[in-house]
C-alpha cells in the first residue's frame, strides 16, 4: 500500500538558518577541472581562456578574449595585473556616452574584477591598471528571445513609490535600484553558467528602445495596512492575480518588490515582507531596497559598504550580519532564488547554490574580500569554492529553459517525454522525440544530482540508467526524477509512480469538453450531461498511458489546452460488492463520480501529486463506471488515480476489464 505523500511546496518562505560564518568551508563544487567518474558525480570546469591580444601590456584576461560577442549588456571581466598591491582598476567604454562609460573595479593580490556596461554593437573598451592599459573589443548583441523577465515595484492604492530607508535624503531611485539588481542577476547567471561550461546563457530582460531595463509600477487596490494583515502566500496570490489582470504576458516571469514593506519597531517584525516564488511570479519584500546599488558603477561599492543597519528601527535581512553590503547581497541573491523557482528549479543540496543559502554570498561573484560584519570582526578573504553559483543540476536545467533561449525559437509541439521502468525497477528508461535536455535526480523538493549529458552533441532521445546509479540521489521523502526536454517542456515523475502497478492508466477520453473561464467554480453539470459524457467516451478507443500519470495534453489540440474541462471514463466489472478507497491527484481541479455519485471534488489550481486526496466508496457487483473531470487553466493537465480495498491492498483493473488484487509474483 502506498502511504499518503506529503504535499510540499518548493517555495522559499524566509528560510531560517544559523548566521553565516566566514570560516564555514562548503562542500560544493570547486570550480576547477573535475571529471565525473562513473555514475552521477557533479562535474564542473573552468573555461581556459587565452588573454586578449595587446601590445606590451601586463594586464591579462582570464574569462574574455578580444572580439567576443555576448548577449547581455553587463560583462563581469576578470583578469590579472602585475601590481599585487593594487586595489583597483578602471575600465572605459569609449563607444558609450552613458554615465557608466567609466567604471572602477576591484583588484586584490594581482587579480581584478570589473563590470562594464555595453551599448548594442561593437564596444571599444580600455582597461587601465596604473601605467598599464589593455584594449578590448566586446560585441553586445541584444537577445531576441520573447520569453522575458519583468520587474515591478508594487505600491498600495495611493501609488506611493517611497520605500523605508535610514539614509538621509535618500534619492528614492527605485528604478535605478531595481534595474541595476536585474542586470547583476543576469550577469551573475551568464558568468556562472559560462564557468560550468554551458556558455554565457542567461535570461532576457524587458528593455526599452534605448536598451535600458523597463521598471514597471503596479498599483494595488487597497491601503498598505490591508496587505500587512495578509500572510506571505496570500500576498503572493493577490499579486499574481493583479499582474494577470493588469499586465498579462504569457511569455513573462515577473519579479515584484513591494514598496510598502515596513519594519514595525514595536513588534520587531517586517510587514508585507515575504520571499515566495513559483509559476510566473517571484515576490520579495522591499525592506532592504535602500542597500541596493543605483547604477552598475556603484555595484561593487554597494557590496563593500560597511554601514551598520540599526536593527531597532529597520529590518536587516542579512543573516545576522547587519551591514548594508550583507543586506544587499542576501536580498538581491534571494530575489534571484525566487526567480529560480519560477524557472521550475527546486531547492538544492549544494551549499553555494543560489537555490540554497548560497544566495547570501551573491556579492562574492563581484568581489574578493568581505568586509567585517556583526559576526566577523575582520575582513574575510574567501576562496573560489565559496562563491555563490548555480550548481550543475540547476545550471543543466536552466540551459534548456525557454527563458534562456537567447533568440526566438520555435517552441510549438508537444511534450513527448516518457519515463518507464522494467518490472522489478532495475532499469529506468527516459525517452523524448524532442531530445532530452536535462535529467535531475532527488526528491520533488530537492535537486541532489543529475545525469551527465554531452552538451557538445545534439540532445539524446533516449537514456537508460540502472536503478543502482539513480539510487544514491533518489533518497528522502518523495523521490522523483525531473526532466526538461530540448523544447523546454518540463515534468516531474515521482519514483512511486514507476514502482506500483495499481494506478489506472487505461481510460477512454470523452469528446465532450467545456470552457472553464471561472476558476472560482466548477462548470455546471447534471445527470443527463454525465450520461452524455459516458456515451461519448464509450465510442472512443481506450488510451493507455505509459506512466502512472495520465497526461491529458496529448489528447487535445493546442487550441484546447487552456481554460478547459476534460473527461475520462473507465468501466470495469467487480465479481462482488466491496468497499474501496480511491486515491487521486490532478492538475488542476478534480471532480470524480462512481456510478453517477459524486465522491470527490477539489477546486484548486495545483500540480498533480500522487495520493493528494482520497475518498471511500462502494463498488457494485457487476459493472461500475468512474468518470473523472479534470479542469485545466494553463500548464500541465493530468491525473493520478489508484484504488485500494478496505484492508489497504492495491487493486488493479485487468486488460479484460475486471477489478482484482495485484497477483503475488514472489511465489
Amino acid at each position: 500500500m502506498i502511504k499518503k505523500l506529503l504535499l510540499i511546496i518548493t517555495i522559499l518562505t524566509a528560510l531560517p538558518c544559523a548566521p553565516a560564518t566566514a570560516a564555514a568551508v562548503p562542500i560544493s563544487i570547486d570550480i576547477n577541472i573535475a571529471l565525473c567518474r562513473m555514475g552521477f558525480g557533479i562535474a564542473t570546469r573552468r573555461m581556459s581562456v587565452p588573454p586578449a591580444k595587446s601590445q606590451q601590456t601586463s594586464i591579462h584576461l582570464t574569462n574574455y578574449t578580444d572580439n567576443t560577442t555576448i548577449r547581455h549588456p553587463v560583462p563581469l571581466i576578470r583578469g590579472t595585473i602585475p601590481d599585487a598591491n593594487a586595489t583597483s582598476v578602471t575600465i572605459i567604454n569609449t563607444s558609450s556616452t552613458r554615465p557608466t562609460s567609466k567604471i572602477d573595479g576591484q583588484a586584490h593580490k594581482g587579480k581584478f574584477k570589473v563590470l562594464a556596461e555595453l551599448v548594442p554593437g561593437p564596444n571599444k573598451l580600455v582597461i587601465k591598471a596604473g601605467k598599464d592599459e589593455l584594449p578590448l573589443m566586446l560585441n553586445y548583441k541584444p537577445q531576441t528571445n520573447p520569453y522575458v523577465v519583468r520587474v515591478f515595484l508594487l505600491t498600495d492604492n495611493t501609488g506611493n513609490t517611497e520605500y523605508q530607508t535610514p539614509i538621509k535624503n535618500d534619492p528614492q531611485d527605485y528604478r535605478g535600484n531595481l534595474a541595476t539588481a536585474m542586470k547583476l542577476m543576469q550577469t551573475f547567471t551568464a558568468e556562472r553558467m559560462y564557468d560550468l561550461g554551458f556558455g554565457r546563457v542567461t535570461f532576457n530582460l524587458e528593455l526599452d528602445e534605448a536598451g535600458q531595463v523597463i521598471v514597471r509600477t503596479l498599483q494595488a487596490e487597497d491601503a498598505a495596512e490591508h496587505y500587512y494583515k495578509m500572510t506571505g502566500l496570500d500576498l503572493w496570490n493577490y499579486t499574481d492575480d493583479l499582474i494577470r489582470r493588469k499586465c498579462p504576458n504569457e511569455f513573462a516571469k515577473n519579479l515584484v518588490i513591494p514598496a510598502f514593506t515596513r519594519f514595525d519597531p514595536n513588534t520587531k517584525q517586517p510587514c508585507a515582507h515575504t520571499a515566495l516564488g513559483g509559476s510566473r511570479l517571484a515576490l520579495f519584500g522591499g525592506a532592504n531596497l535602500f542597500t541596493w546599488p543605483g547604477t552598475i558603477a556603484e555595484a561593487q561599492t554597494a557590496f563593500t559598504d560597511t554601514t551598520t543597519i540599526d536593527t531597532a528601527r529597520f529590518f536587516s535581512d542579512s543573516v545576522g550580519r547587519h551591514t548594508f553590503w550583507a543586506a544587499a547581497s542576501t536580498t538581491i541573491g534571494a530575489a534571484l532564488h525566487e526567480l529560480g523557482h519560477t524557472f521550475d528549479l527546486p531547492h538544492s543540496q549544494s551549499p553555494q547554490d543560489i537555490m540554497t543559502r548560497g544566495f547570501d554570498h551573491f556579492n562574492r561573484a563581484f568581489t574578493f574580500v568581505e568586509p567585517p560584519h556583526a559576526q566577523q570582526k575582520k575582513p574575510y578573504e574567501f576562496s573560489d569554492s565559496q562563491v555563490a553559483q548555480w550548481a550543475p543540476p540547476s545550471a543543466a536545467w536552466l540551459k534548456f529553459s525557454r527563458w534562456f533561449a537567447l533568440d526566438e525559437k520555435d517552441f510549438t509541439g508537444q511534450d513527448k517525454t516518457l519515463v518507464t521502468a522494467d518490472h522489478d525497477l532495475r532499469t529506468i528508461r527516459i525517452s523524448s522525440q524532442n531530445g532530452i535536455g536535462a535529467v535531475i535526480l532527488g526528491t520533488t523538493e530537492i535537486a541532489a544530482g543529475y545525469v551527465p549529458i554531452d552538451y557538445n552533441q545534439p540532445p539524446p532521445q533516449d537514456i537508460a540508467v540502472s536503478m543502482a546509479e539513480f539510487g544514491k540521489f533518489l533518497t528522502g521523502e518523495n523521490p522523483a526524477i525531473r526532466i526538461i526536454d530540448a523544447l523546454g517542456f518540463a515534468r516531474t515523475v515521482p519514483l512511486r509512480s514507476l514502482m506500483h502497478a495499481s494506478f489506472i492508466r487505461a481510460w477512454r477520453f470523452a469528446s465532450i469538453t467545456a470552457p472553464w473561464n471561472d476558476q472560482a467554480s466548477f462548470v455546471p453539470i447534471h445527470k443527463e450531461k454525465l450520461e452524455a459524457i459516458r456515451l461519448s467516451a464509450a465510442s472512443n478507443d481506450i488510451a493507455t498511458s505509459p506512466t502512472a500519470y495520465v497526461d491529458f495534453l496529448p489528447h487535445f489540440p493546442n487550441e484546447q489546452r487552456q481554460n478547459i474541462v476534460g473527461y475520462v471514463v473507465r468501466t470495469f466489472n467487480s465479481h462482488k460488492p466491496r468497499d474501496i478507497t480511491i486515491f487521486t491527484g490532478t492538475d488542476d481541479a478534480l471532480r470524480l463520480w462512481l456510478n453517477g455519485k459524486l465522491i470527490t471534488q477539489v477546486l484548486s489550481l495545483r500540480t498533480a501529486e500522487i495520493d493528494a486526496e482520497s475518498a471511500d466508496a462502494a463498488l457494485l457487483k457487476g459493472n461500475n463506471t468512474i468518470i473523472a473531470e479534470v479542469s485545466q487553466k494553463t500548464g500541465g493537465w493530468g491525473l493520478y488515480l489508484r484504488i485500494e480495498d478496505k484492508d489497504g491492498n492495491d487493486l488493479i483493473i485487468t486488460d479484460d476489464g475486471r477489478i482484482s488484487e495485484i497477483p503475488d509474483t514472489s511465489k
